[in-house]
C-alpha cells in the first residue's frame, strides 16, 4: 500500500524545505514577509512525465477519502503507461474517481513554502487527454469501435461485445473535448451513451469530434425510454428485459450525419464565436469581432413538403441548462435584431452591433448535410412511416424520432413541462386521493385523453367546471397539470383565460396532443371568451396575411382542455350582452364543481379532518412532484401503438362504446352522444393510464367517474334532447316569466259562436303590448303578436324553428290548417293573426 500525505503527493526525503536563515539578534520581519509573498506569487509547475517511467500502484490511500477501490490504466498505443484513474467509496455513500499521474509538480504550500516534488500526483496529464483503450485501438485496427461514457462502462461494453474495441475519454461527459480523438481517423465507431441528457449531450460532442478526427462512419445506440434514467451498459437491465437487448439496441444504432460546415471567416475561440475580416479593407471592421456564446448546430429542418426550412441550434446558457431551438431562416430577413434578442433571452450571450448581422449572416451560410423534419405543433406526427409523437419538452417518443424537429417563431421554454420527484412519489402523494372522488378523478384521465384524440378519431372539446369559490376547482386543475409538469399557476401548468385568443393560438399548438389548462373563465374578456372556445375546439386558429397580402399558414392543433370557473360559459358571453349558441356549449361542457356530498369537489376524504386538509394536500404534492406520469404514459403509448396500432385502437374504441351503451340514453340528441363520447374517451384514457401503471387506481374508477359526472351533467342540461330545443323553450318561457303581466292584456270571450274576443269592462288598457292573455276552459293561453314573436321572443333564433319546437313539446296551439299561427277575431280590433302559447310552458320540462 503506497501511503500518501496530506498534500495528496507521495512524501520525496530528497525534496527539502528552503528555511530563512537564522540571524543574531531581532528577525528581520520585513524580508520575511516579502520573500513568503514572493513564494506566493509563484505559478504551480506541473511537468507530467509521459509516459510515466513505472507502472502506477496497484492501490493507493488517499489523505480524505481512504483506500481506493478500483483503478483503470491509460496508455500508449504501445501498452506503456500514463496515468490512472482511482475510484473511492466517499463516507458520505457516494463514489469519486481521481486522476493519478507521474511528473514533477512544485508549488507554494499554505504556509508559504515552496514545494518541488517529482513522483506520482493526484493530477492529470495536459491536454489533450489520451483515450481509455489507446493500446487496444492500436493492437485492432480493423475492428469496429465502442465508445461508452466512462471507464467501468468501456469495460462492460468490452465484454459484452468482445468483437468491438470499447474505449472512452477521461472525466465524463463535460470532458469530451479535452480528450485527442485522432486515434479515430477512418475508423468504423458507435456511440453508447448513458440514459440521460449528459449522455445524449456526450454522444452529440463525441460525434462532432470523431467526424473532425476522421471516423469513417459514426452511429449512435438508442437507448429505450423505458430503462431506467440514468441507465448505462455497465447497469443491469430493467426487469422483464433479455440479455438479447443489449445486441439489438448496438445492431439497431442510427448513422449520425457530419458535423456543419463552418462558413469562411468565422471560428470558434475558447467556446464563443469571431469573425476575422481576413483581407477585407472595411476600415469599420475591428480586427476580430464577438459574435456570441458556443452553440451546435445540429442540422437542418424543413417540412415534409420541402418548405419551413429552419436551422436546428442547441445551447447551454449559464446555469447548465440546455435549449433547443429550430429557428426558422425566414427569420434571418426580419428587420430588427428578433434572433439575437430571442437567443439572449434563452441564456446565450450574444454580442451586440456589428454583432447581430454577422450572426444572421453565420446562420444563413452555416451548412450541415443533417436533416431533420420540422413540424410547428406538438403531438402526433409521422416519420419513416411510423407515428411519433413530439412533446412540449423537446422528446421525441416513437421510431425515427431522432429526425423530427418542433419549429416555432420563438423559443418554446421548457420551464412549464419540467419533472420534479418520481413516478412512485406522485402516485403516493396525489394520485391515489382521486380515488372515489369524481370530479377529480375525472380532470386527472383527461390529462391522458389528448394523446388519444388522433387515432380515436375524436374531436377536441373542453370540460368546464363551474362552482363558487374555493369549492376545489383549482385543486381539480393542478392535480391534471401536474401529470405534465408543475402543478401550478406560476410557470406551470394552469394557465390563465385572462388572455386573448390570438395568445391562445401559440399555446394551443405547443399543447396539441396533450393538455391545455384555463383557470378562471370571469377573468376572460366576454366579448371573446366565445370566440376563444370555438377556435380551441376547431382546432385552427385565424387566417392572417402576409406582407404582400397572401395567406399565411394557419396554427392547427388538437385539444382536449380543462377550464375553471365561478361562471358559466353563458353566463360570461353574456356579459357582452350575447347569447350562447348551443354547439359552443356542447364545446366546453359546463360540470357543476360540487359533488353533492358536502366537501365541494370530493366526496372521499381519505383520511383527513376536512376537505381543506385534502386540498392542501394535493395542491402542495402538485407543486412538488410533477412531469413523470405523462413522460410514462407517452413512453408506453408510442411503444404499444407502434407494436399493434390496429388493436390498440380496436380495444380503446370497444371500451369507448361500452361506456356510452351504459350511460347515454338510446334517444339522446346527437350533441348529447357527443358530449358523452368525450367523457367516455376520459374514462377510457384514464383506464389505460391505470393498465400502464401511472394511475395507481383500482380497474374501472375512471370508466365510473367519468358515467357519474357525464349524468350530472345531464342532470344539469336538463335532458338529453338537442340544445337548441332546450335554449328555445327557455327563451320563451324567460319573456312569459318577465312580461306575462304587464305586456298581455286580458281578454274575455262572450260569444262561444263567433268566438269573439273583448275587454273586460273598466280594465286598463296596456303599453307596448306584445299581445292578449285568454282563458280557454282552465288553459291560459298567450297570444303573440307575429312582430313581437320574431323580433322580442325570438329574438337571435329562428323563429319558425322556436315555433315548431314549441308546437312539437304540445306547447303551441295550430291552426285547423295546420299553421304555426292561426287568425282570431279580437272585439275592437278585428280579425289578426297570433302564435298561440300555453302557459303549461312555465312549468314544463325542457
Amino acid at each position: 500500500m503506497n501511503e500518501l500525505s496530506a498534500d495528496g503527493i507521495t512524501p520525496d526525503p530528497f525534496a527539502p524545505f528552503t528555511e530563512a536563515p537564522k540571524t543574531s539578534g531581532f528577525p528581520d520581519f520585513t524580508a520575511a514577509v516579502a520573500a513568503v509573498a514572493e513564494r506566493l506569487a509563484m505559478p504551480e509547475i506541473w511537468e507530467p512525465q509521459c509516459p510515466a517511467p513505472a507502472e502506477p500502484p496497484e492501490s493507493v490511500k488517499h489523505w480524505q477519502h481512504g483506500d481506493s477501490v478500483a483503478r483503470w490504466d491509460y496508455r500508449t498505443a504501445d501498452g506503456a503507461p500514463i496515468f490512472s484513474v482511482y475510484r473511492f467509496n466517499t463516507a458520505d455513500g457516494g463514489k469519486q474517481t481521481l486522476p493519478y499521474t507521474y511528473g514533477r509538480r512544485a508549488w507554494t504550500d499554505k504556509n508559504g513554502l515552496r514545494r518541488d516534488a517529482t513522483g506520482w500526483h493526484w493530477k492529470r496529464p495536459l491536454p489533450p487527454l489520451p483515450l481509455y483503450g489507446l493500446d487496444r485501438l492500436a493492437a485492432r485496427p480493423e475492428d469496429p469501435v465502442l465508445i461508452a461514457e466512462g471507464e467501468k462502462s468501456a469495460d462492460a461494453a468490452a465484454k459484452l461485445f468482445p468483437s468491438y474495441v470499447a474505449i472512452t475519454s477521461c472525466g465524463g461527459s463535460n470532458s469530451a473535448g479535452k480528450a485527442d480523438w485522432t486515434p479515430l481517423a477512418d475508423r468504423m465507431v458507435t456511440i453508447w451513451p448513458d440514459h440521460d441528457d449528459a449522455g445524449t449531450d456526450y454522444a452529440r460532442a463525441v460525434t462532432r469530434l470523431a467526424g473532425e478526427a476522421g471516423a469513417a462512419e459514426i452511429r449512435i445506440v438508442s437507448v429505450p425510454e423505458l430503462f431506467p434514467p440514468g441507465w448505462d451498459v455497465a447497469d443491469d437491465l430493467p426487469e422483464g428485459e433479455g440479455p438479447d437487448v443489449l445486441a439489438e439496441l448496438l445492431a439497431g444504432a442510427a448513422l449520425a450525419e457530419p458535423p456543419f460546415k463552418m462558413p469562411d471567416g468565422y471560428s470558434w475561440e475558447k467556446g464563443q464565436l469571431w469573425f476575422q475580416p481576413g483581407q477585407q479593407k472595411d476600415r469599420s471592421w475591428p480586427e476580430k469581432v464577438f459574435v456570441c456564446g458556443q452553440f451546435d448546430v445540429l442540422g437542418e429542418a424543413r417540412t415534409s413538403n420541402g418548405t419551413g426550412w429552419s436551422v436546428f441550434l442547441r445551447w447551454l446558457d449559464r446555469d447548465g441548462r440546455r435549449h433547443e431551438w429550430a429557428m426558422p431562416k425566414s427569420l434571418l430577413h426580419r428587420e430588427g435584431n428578433l434572433i439575437a434578442e430571442t437567443l439572449t433571452d434563452a441564456g446565450l450571450v450574444c454580442g451586440i452591433g456589428q454583432a447581430h448581422g454577422l450572426l444572421k449572416d453565420f446562420l444563413a451560410r452555416v451548412y450541415s448535410s443533417r436533416r431533420f423534419e420540422c413540424v410547428d405543433r406538438t403531438g402526433w406526427h409521422e416519420a419513416e412511416g411510423k407515428p411519433v409523437f413530439v412533446a412540449p419538452w423537446g422528446k421525441v417518443y416513437g421510431e425515427g424520432a431522432a429526425n423530427i424537429v418542433l419549429q416555432s417563431e420563438r423559443i418554446v421554454s421548457a420551464e412549464s413541462f419540467k419533472t420534479a420527484g418520481t413516478l412512485k412519489q406522485w402516485q403516493d402523494e396525489l394520485a391515489q386521493f382521486a380515488i372515489g372522488n369524481d370530479r377529480v378523478a375525472l380532470f386527472m384521465a383527461a390529462g391522458f385523453a389528448g394523446p388519444l384524440l388522433e387515432f380515436m378519431g375524436q374531436d377536441s372539446g373542453g370540460l368546464h367546471l363551474v362552482g363558487a369559490s374555493q369549492c376545489g376547482k383549482t385543486t381539480c386543475a393542478l392535480a391534471a397539470g401536474s401529470e405534465w409538469g408543475p402543478g401550478t399557476r406560476r410557470n406551470g401548468q394552469v394557465r390563465s383565460w385572462k388572455t386573448t385568443a390570438n395568445g391562445l393560438e401559440g399555446v394551443a399548438a405547443e399543447t396539441s396532443d396533450c393538455l391545455l389548462i384555463l383557470d378562471e373563465i370571469g377573468q376572460a374578456d366576454s366579448k371573446e371568451v366565445g370566440d376563444t372556445t370555438y377556435m380551441l375546439a376547431n382546432e385552427t386558429g385565424k387566417g392572417r396575411a402576409g406582407r404582400g397580402g397572401e395567406a399565411r399558414r394557419r396554427q392547427t392543433w388538437r385539444s382536449l382542455f380543462l377550464s375553471t370557473g365561478e361562471l358559466t360559459l353563458a353566463a360570461k358571453i353574456g356579459e357582452a350582452g350575447k347569447r350562447t349558441m348551443a354547439g359552443l356549449e356542447v364545446r366546453l361542457v359546463n360540470l357543476p364543481a360540487d359533488a353533492g356530498a358536502g366537501y365541494g369537489v370530493f366526496q372521499e376524504l381519505h383520511g383527513f379532518d376536512n376537505a381543506r386538509d385534502l386540498a392542501t394536500q394535493i395542491s402542495g404534492a402538485a407543486a412538488k412532484y410533477y412531469g413523470t406520469a405523462a413522460r410514462a404514459f407517452l413512453a408506453k403509448l408510442t411503444d404499444n401503438r407502434a407494436k399493434d396500432e390496429g388493436g390498440l385502437t380496436a380495444d380503446l374504441k370497444g371500451l369507448r362504446d361500452k361506456f356510452m351503451k351504459d350511460n347515454c340514453p338510446a334517444d339522446a340528441d346527437g350533441q348529447v352522444k357527443s358530449v358523452c363520447s368525450r367523457f367516455a374517451l376520459i374514462g377510457v384514457a384514464g383506464e389505460l393510464a391505470r393498465v400502464y401503471g401511472v394511475l395507481p387506481w383500482p380497474k374501472n374508477e375512471a370508466l365510473r367517474a367519468a358515467g357519474a359526472c357525464f349524468k350530472a351533467w345531464l342532470a344539469e342540461r336538463g335532458g338529453s334532447g338537442a340544445g337548441e330545443d332546450s335554449a328555445a323553450l327557455a327563451q320563451v318561457r324567460a319573456f312569459l316569466e318577465a312580461h306575462g303581466a304587464s305586456r298581455f292584456e286580458r281578454l274575455h270571450e262572450t260569444n262561444s259562436k263567433t268566438g269573439e274576443n273583448y275587454y273586460p269592462p273598466g280594465e286598463i288598457r296596456i303599453l307596448n303590448r306584445a299581445g292578449f292573455s285568454r282563458l280557454v276552459g282552465d288553459e291560459l293561453q298567450f297570444l303573440i303578436m307575429p312582430e313581437a314573436w320574431r323580433n322580442e321572443v325570438c329574438k337571435g333564433m329562428n323563429y319558425k324553428q322556436v315555433a315548431a319546437v314549441l308546437r312539437d313539446k304540445g306547447y303551441l296551439k295550430e291552426s285547423a290548417d295546420g299553421k304555426n299561427s292561426q287568425s282570431i277575431h279580437i272585439g275592437g280590433h278585428g280579425q289578426m293573426r297570433f302564435y298561440v302559447v300555453t302557459a303549461d310552458i312555465m312549468g314544463g320540462d325542457a
